[in-house]
């Protein structure tokens, strides 16, 4: 499901003004859960101390891990490793610096200097939002010396940096990934923002920082597309351990506007989603100034997030011959291919198809090379459409995406497409216009649009890039792109997205020819190898079906990529689609021919 412009009735829960206005106090008596999808691993990490380091290479590794965690005694846990000189003096600002090793440090006997290189992936703020790297594709230097200190057992860091340095592993051990949510400018649904919780933050102070977080607004990227509470809004000091699994908030009287009837629903719902542990049922009591408070307890919140409404098992398609066809051993894997009549169902190379509540979408690119042409479909669920070929759209085709999905007005409805490396946008009535870009990113190789409708993945000149659409217009518009670090790849090929916070990534290995697939959170801070070698022939697709965050994990249980003109599903290992694999496949497959283009209907 992509995102849904929304505008029967039956949205009018989603509908009317934001969340919490100017002025607002907040009070916090109660519940606080320990917040979030926590990961079923998460544990406690033990922390290495400076005595614990039986050679200088271990110490830097351990000092590289001792700002990880609390912000306010970051500094301190740094200092520790320091030799009493080398703390004089020694100041740094707030940030954390988060990098990756490329090596191991060089330690050379008899010498202090450690030198190690490292690429900079991004800026870990006090709001928990990593800010990636302006130069992320760069590789830098640093030097700590170490030694020893007359009188006194293990190894000194004698000279560092003046600033916090931590490894992604780092961040990774020491931190919990946390999705908070704001809603969108038009109050229909909520966007997912990545955070990182300090582990050692205890479970029930982690409710009021995650309303600082709220109160402080999404992360930067998001901001002209995601509303942040209104200024003057303040989070509350603390916030009680829960009491019978209830977390009452209490908010004065500002926290609902007078005259709209919808704001403590939204309210309720952005602070469900963004406090929620897991799956587990947790009762908000929300209380407004002097008003009785109202208990919600139901899990009809779930809706607000688009993610939610993906299926548990995806209907999947490939193109076989230029036709559409469904796969054997997936979801209505016996019924037509929707919204296709099947005389137009012919001459297909690449195509997308989406859902909403009333409406199936479908753009196709039928044709190769310069006699490329997109056509386009709407038709209510269980009925067909005839094709509209969009006019103007010629040229070398990438593979189109559906982007916003609609309720009852189909052309509300927006896909995008790269036509000679730039990006159109079109709609079912068959019109298409070039996006406007804030900064041009030049060339795109490859385009994938979240659940949410709104963010971004694409691939330019071998870069990832993150970004956010914004349709509010009548001509849709992209945000400053930011380069995202796509670890152990030296070029980018092909992206999609993976969950709400992860991406699926395709591309060559830094150190061979050779290409994999790796999943990578959305700020490239965090990775998970998919399959680290696939052989030297080029990637030149890659599909997922998001995770849905309230039955799945952070990662897709399905991605699929094209190469060597052929369709193949990322597993243990790379696996072939074959002509076998084809609801209904043919009896005597036409020789040489394939499936390709692997799909899902999302």
């Amino acid at each position: 499901m992509r995102r849904l412009l929304t505008v029967v009735a039956v949205a009018a829960l989603l509908l009317g003004g934001c969340g919490i206005p100017d002025d607002t106090k907040v009070t916090v008596v109660g519940a606080g859960p320990t917040g979030g999808a926590v990961r079923d691993d998460e544990v406690s990490r033990v922390r290495n101390l400076r005595l614990a380091a039986t050679d200088p290479r271990q110490l830097v590794r351990y000092y590289l891990e001792a700002a990880a965690g609390d912000p306010d005694g970051a500094v301190a846990r740094v200092k520790a490793f320091m030799s009493p000189e080398a703390q004089d003096g020694w100041t740094a600002g707030p940030d954390v610096r988060v990098i990756r090793l490329k090596g191991d440090p060089l330690y050379t006997p008899g010498d202090p200097e450690i030198p190690f290189s490292a690429q900079q992936i991004g800026t870990l703020k006090n709001n928990g939002a990593l800010q990636p790297s302006a130069d992320a594709s760069s590789t830098s230097e640093y030097t700590l010396r170490v030694g020893s200190v007359a009188g006194q057992a293990g190894y000194f860091v004698l000279e560092a940096p003046k600033v916090l340095l931590i490894t992604d592993n780092a961040l990774d051990n020491f931190y919990q990934r946390r999705t908070i949510y704001f809603w969108n400018n038009d109050n229909t649904s909520l966007i997912p923002d990545l955070r990182y919780m300090p582990s050692d933050v205890p479970s029930a102070q982690q409710p009021t920082t995650i309303l600082s977080w709220l109160v402080n607004g999404p992360a930067g990227w998001l901001a002209d597309v995601a509303q942040r509470l209104p200024i003057g809004t303040t989070a509350p000091d603390n916030v009680p351990a829960p009491t019978n699994g209830t977390l009452t908030v209490t908010l004065s009287t500002q926290a609902v506007p007078v005259g709209d009837a919808k704001a403590q629903d939204r309210l309720r719902r952005q602070l469900q989603w963004s406090l929620r542990q897991g799956t587990d049922p947790l009762t908000l009591e929300l209380k407004i100034g002097h008003q009785d408070a109202v208990r919600y307890s139901d899990f009809d919140y779930r809706s607000s997030n688009p993610a939610f409404r993906l299926a548990v098992e995806p209907e999947r398609f490939v193109v076989y011959n230029g036709v559409i066809r469904r796969l054997a051993k997936t979801p209505q894997a016996d019924s037509p291919v929707p919204v296709l009549k099947p005389e137009e169902n012919k001459g297909i190379s690449t195509a997308a198809m989406s859902t909403s509540s009333t409406h199936t979408f479908a753009a196709v690119v039928v044709g190769s090379n310069k006699n490329a042409r997109l056509r386009v479909a709407s038709a209510r669920a269980g009925e067909q459409a005839g094709l509209r070929n969009v006019p103007g759209v010629s040229g070398k085709l990438g593979r189109p995406v559906w982007a916003v999905t609609a309720d009852n007005d189909a052309n509300g409805a927006i896909g995008l497409i790269t036509v000679n490396g730039k990006l159109y946008s079109f709609r079912p009535n068959g019109s298409a216009a070039p996006v406007e870009w804030q900064r041009d990113p030049g060339r795109i190789d490859s385009i994938s649009v979240a659940p949410d409708g709104y963010r971004v993945a694409l691939v330019a000149g071998g870069r990832l890039y993150r970004a956010v659409l914004d349709t509010g217009s009548d001509i849709p518009t992209m945000s400053e792109p930011e380069q995202v670090l796509a670890p152990n790849l030296s070029s980018v090929a092909a992206v999609a997205w993976s969950s709400e916070t992860y991406l699926a990534v395709a591309g060559v290995r830094d150190d061979s020819p050779r290409y994999a697939v790796v999943d990578v959170s959305v700020d490239g801070a965090i990775t998970y190898t998919r399959l680290e070698d696939i052989g030297k022939e080029a990637i030149t697709y890659l599909t997922a079906y998001p995770s849905n965050p309230w039955t799945r994990g952070e990662n897709a249980d399905t991605e699929s990529y094209e190469a060597a003109g052929g369709a193949w599903d990322v597993l243990n290992e790379p696996a072939p689609i074959k002509v076998g694999d084809l609801a209904g496949a043919p009896a005597s497959p036409a020789a040489g021919v394939t499936p390709t283009a692997p799909f899902f209907l999302d």
